[in-house]
């Protein structure tokens, strides 16, 4: 059943038709699509606050929405007039037309997202995390081996392997974040073993909304949702730029081409096909960023116009940008930026700029405080690693309370300035000031990208320059037209963009500024994500004005001949690489249903750990899925006396290898402690093409990291690299364990050792047990019995002359249907 989707589509569907006839379709649609994510999101959001994020729960809350929803278009219905009715207009037709055709092929070559399932970090903890949202309906895990319930493995041990220090009680880390447990997850509390993840969280709720409708194996279908929207936004950003306010048709056909190329080159450009198809929050952020954009300068022209849906369409805009914050920081970033700029803006839109400022505020003040209680304190070292802020480490309340106050002197410092200027009246001229500080930011970030090119003692080669990988992936034209557009816009636009124009620059300076990109097929997306949309957006507006200004001069068949030539050199550089293998990569490709292969088989009770032989593939890779989505007991840093001390009290010990022998029973080699015997339960053979490694260059072609994999059990035994050994219940060494005797297979002995049988306290009492070796399984050795005070420790001497492959064979003569031995060992 698809109720969930269902109730999403529905949502949206409810708006778009109920305000198609006060709206128009364009508009009733964009507040259709934008309502209802907003409304799943918060949904998803509150429910993951709550610890109920479940499928009963979740169809609930949507269904609420859509009766919110239905509530507050009946009142519009009411409150707005008719002024729309259907139109066949052939612009539109065409234009419509052309625009689903291009969001249908953006999808159709992203319809297959990666699972990314073997991810340690990043875009695989997101699956994980959604998943394990999913299972559970929380954002925390436990995980019990740091808590400190498993037999055998005591808290303090497993949390010295994290390196766990301690805290002091009024410390603002304690019970917060006390250490890390693998790259992106944090031990949030060590005494009660809770993991948090360490970012934001509204990705993983999508991910798990998405899995509990269709599946743990299609969860990340929804990036192709969010690519469509991506590509939605940047036609209506594009569109409305070159459209203007005006009804005249030369007007609405240049809207409408622009939009279309902004959207198709979004479409083919092969970074944005690779982030789209891979599971992190630029896919989100890009669709938030440019949903907010269209939103809001649909709200402006509306105003101008005067016509009903501008509070709407700026409140939605606001939120849309602010849900963008609840999955990326520089998400965050970028509001700040942009809520500062809406108010040191001339107010030539008043209704649109205080409702958006209005929600964008609040709903980024709300990203800010979910991310404080959720990701704390690497909220606060990530904005001093990304952005530069003094790490400081207040207690989390505090921290709540500053972010609130921040918010609200945003809002009481626009009012202020507001009144102010109605006092002063040339305080409302800063159009000048605002365009010459936007073209220095930019003519900052050209002269960042330079400095970085040329510069020798860059650790980064020229090669690996953010405006070397942009050239390289979008071409020269691309670029130049991106940012001609960018000045385009700084110096002629008008003000009701001006907030808009200085996001974009602030963009782009914080791309210039970031270190250059040593893997692209990995990095790009963090240093060049988000400035791809602003680029191309820009180069769209840029190309329909030099059209414009062909068309008045030489006419419109000079204009099409110009803007032809102008695009086929712009998409010929994205196209020729756009096929190109990297770009379909699965680092690491593993499904769902496979990885559950491997990991089903192992026991609930079981402890599971990886081979470190390459901890490249199998540590790093796989203990996050292992924990997170399939709720495995995962020793993260092994260690042979941590394993030793399971195996002695019982605990089953399970290991994933990489298929290095090919016999049932294996060695684990330890240089230090010999080697642990294990018995293969498991085996199976994974595919992990990845892109080739490759500094400064794009890669070429694919590389094999895949292989044969092993799942062992390590036998309830442990040797000594001197010979001695140790035998417990279970093991395969251990022949018989019937009434009245217990019998090893063929072992070696050690020459004057000494055999232990550790039992319970008082279960031999009056029973004397005798112990000998069996010789080719006819002779037998008789062992003495050695003077032990104790009722369950029972000592055998071995003679002086060494016996090999010989078992022993320990026998006693009371009626014992079973003897609860615990040991069988040779000292």
């Amino acid at each position: 059943m698809a109720l969930l989707v269902g109730t999403v589509a529905a949502t949206a569907a409810l708006i778009t038709l109920g305000l198609r006839s006060r709206l128009g379709l364009g508009r009733a649609l964009a507040i259709g699509l934008a309502g209802s994510m907003v409304s799943t999101s918060v949904v998803g959001l509150m429910l993951l606050d709550a610890d109920a994020l479940a499928s009963g729960p979740l169809l609930v809350g949507l269904l609420a929405a859509l009766v919110g929803w239905a509530g507050l278009v009946v009142g519009l219905r009411v409150r707005w007039p008719v002024r729309w009715a259907a139109s066949s207009d052939s612009t539109k037709l065409a234009g419509g037309l052309g625009l689903l055709l291009v969001i249908g092929v953006g999808m159709a070559i992203r319809s297959d997202p990666s699972p990314y399932l073997h991810g340690g970090q990043d875009q695989g903890i997101y699956v994980d995390v959604g998943h394990h949202i999913a299972r559970t309906g929380r954002l925390r895990a436990v995980d019990r081996l740091v808590a400190g319930e498993v037999p055998g493995f005591p808290a303090e041990a497993i949390q010295a392997t994290h390196e766990l220090e301690p805290i002091a009680e009024d410390s603002p880390l304690a019970g917060v974040r006390e250490g890390r447990w693998i790259a992106g997850l944090h031990i949030e509390d060590a005494s009660e073993g809770r993991i948090i993840p360490a970012f934001f969280h509204l990705l993983p709720v999508w991910l798990a909304m998405t899995e509990l409708e269709l599946g743990f194996a299609r969860s990340t279908w929804v990036l192709v949702v969010f690519a469509g929207l991506a590509q939605l936004g940047a036609f209506a950003v594009g569109y409305r730029l070159a459209a203007g306010e005006v009804r005249e048709p030369g007007a609405q056909r240049r809207g409408w081409a622009v939009g279309l190329i902004a959207a198709t080159t979004l479409v083919v450009h092969p970074l944005d096909l690779w982030i789209s198809t891979f599971t992190v929050t630029e896919n989100l952020a890009r669709a938030a960023l440019l949903g907010s954009a269209g939103l809001a300068l649909e709200a402006t022209t509306a105003e101008r116009r005067a016509e009903p849906g501008v509070v709407v369409m700026a409140g939605l805009a606001g939120l849309v940008f602010a849900a963008g914050a609840f999955a990326r920081g520089s998400m965050l970033a970028m509001a700040i930026v942009l809520a500062l700029a809406l108010v040191v803006v001339r107010r030539e839109v008043p209704r649109t700029r205080w409702a958006l400022l209005v929600t964008l505020v609040v709903g980024t003040t709300l990203a800010a405080v979910q991310g404080i209680l959720h990701s704390w304190p690497y909220f606060f070292s990530a904005a001093s690693n990304h952005f530069y802020v003094p790490k400081i480490r207040p207690f989390q309340a505090e921290a709540v309370a500053w972010t609130v106050v921040a918010g609200g002197s945003v809002l009481l410092a626009d009012r202020g300035l507001g009144r102010l200027r109605q006092r002063w009246p040339r305080l409302t001229e800063t159009d000048s000031l605002v365009r010459i500080a936007a073209l220095l930011v930019l003519v900052g970030a050209l002269a960042a990208m330079i400095y970085r090119a040329l510069d020798s003692a860059d650790g980064f080669g020229p090669s690996q320059q953010v405006g070397v990988v942009l050239l390289r992936y979008g071409g020269p034209v691309g670029l130049g037209l991106g940012l001609v557009g960018l000045v385009f816009g700084s110096w002629f636009a008008p003000a009701r963009l001006q907030a808009w124009l200085v996001l974009a620059m602030a963009v782009v300076l914080a791309t210039a500024l970031k270190p250059g990109i040593r893997y692209e097929f990995y990095y790009a997306r963090y240093l060049v994500g988000d400035v791809i949309p602003v680029l191309i957006v820009a180069a769209a507006w840029a190309l329909g004005e030099a059209a414009r200004w062909l068309a008045a001069r030489w006419g419109p068949r000079v204009a099409a001949l110009g803007l032809a030539l102008a695009l086929s050199a712009w998409w010929a550089p994205s196209l020729f690489v756009l096929g190109r293998p990297v770009f379909w990569t699965r680092d690491l490709e593993h499904s769902p249903e496979a990885l559950a292969e491997i990991f089903d088989r192992v026991p609930a009770d079981a402890v599971l750990f990886f081979d470190a032989r390459l901890p490249g593939r199998w540590r790093g890779s796989l203990a996050t899925p292992a924990f997170l989505a399939f709720d495995k007991t995962v020793l993260v840093y092994p260690n042979q006396r941590l394993i030793e001390r399971g195996l002695a009290i019982g605990t089953p010990i399970y290991m994933l290898s990489g298929g290095w022998e090919l016999a049932d029973h294996q060695r684990w080699p330890n240089p230090v402690h010999g080697p642990s015997q294990t018995t293969v339960v498991a085996r199976g053979h994974y595919r992990a093409r990845r892109a080739e490694v490759v500094e400064g260059a794009m890669p070429e072609r694919l590389t094999e990291w895949g292989g044969a994999w092993e799942l062992h059990r390590l036998d309830p035994s442990i040797w000594r690299s001197s010979g001695r050994f140790s035998l417990y219940p279970g093991s395969r060494f251990i022949a018989h364990a019937g009434p009245g005797q217990l019998e090893s297979v063929a072992l070696d002995w050690q020459a004057g050792a000494v055999v232990e049988l550790l039992v319970e306290p008082g279960s031999l009492a009056g029973c004397t047990p005798s112990a000998a070796l069996v010789l080719a399984g006819v002779e037998r050795l008789s062992l003495s019995l050695l003077p032990e005070p104790s009722d369950r420790l029972y000592r055998f001497g071995l003679p002086a002359v060494a016996v090999t492959s010989a078992a022993i064979e320990i026998r006693w003569p009371c009626s014992i249907e079973q003897l609860p031995w615990r040991r069988l060992s040779s000292k």
